[in-house]
């Protein structure tokens, strides 16, 4: 029971953090990436799938309602971002289970951070492409996005579909956001196992 109080904890914690620090990169800075995923990415190494998925889906959740209450309009296609979240959680477990080929060597820890970020981007590339594409049909993208809406509009001006052009233009920002995201939320990991030991 004490392990099940402490993980819930550690969930609530890491949809906070995630909350505060993807609001001060993209709405307090301007930095074109999302920085969202860290804690889940830390989160899904620390304790499993299932807090990942917890803290991916109910971080997408609590921006969409706080979104409202910041006096933008209601956009029902933020919670959908969740699956991008979740798909996220679940290639970094998929990897996180094997613990003990992270610890063989720096070089082949490395090598597993990338090939989770590079499958992880992938994954979220194609979920928030489809998202977007549903999104940029039946609604205006906001302001606040307007590094991938500039991206798709400057294929969509080369002639491609919509659909292509929503998937092309999370690219750029997705790749990047996945590769820095993804060892930042292993760092964390890391700070938590020497801070309160390997998770029961």
């Amino acid at each position: 029971m004490r392990d099940k109080v402490r993980t819930f904890i550690f969930c609530l914690v890491a949809v906070s953090l995630n909350y505060i620090v993807a609001y001060l990169f993209c709405d307090m800075l301007h930095v074109p990436l999302f920085m969202d995923t860290i804690f889940t990415v830390a989160i899904t190494f620390y304790a499993g799938l299932l807090p990942g998925l917890v803290v991916a889906v109910s971080f997408n959740v609590v921006s969409s309602l706080s979104s409202v209450a910041r006096g933008y309009s209601f956009d029902p296609f933020t919670v959908l971002f969740g699956i991008c979240g979740a798909l996220i959680a679940f290639v970094t477990w998929f990897f996180a289970r094997k613990k003990d080929e992270f610890r063989i060597s720096l070089p082949v820890t490395l090598a597993y951070l990338v090939l989770i970020a590079i499958i992880s981007s992938l994954c979220s590339i194609l979920s928030s492409g489809l998202i977007d594409f549903l999104r940029y049909s039946l609604l205006d993208i906001p302001d606040r996005l307007a590094p991938i809406k500039s991206f798709t509009d400057s294929f969509t001006n080369m002639h491609f579909s919509l659909l292509v052009a929503c998937i092309l233009g999370q690219i750029p920002i997705s790749m990047l956001d996945r590769l820095i995201t993804t060892f930042l939320g292993y760092g964390v990991y890391r700070l938590l196992v020497i801070s309160f030991g390997e998770e029961k």
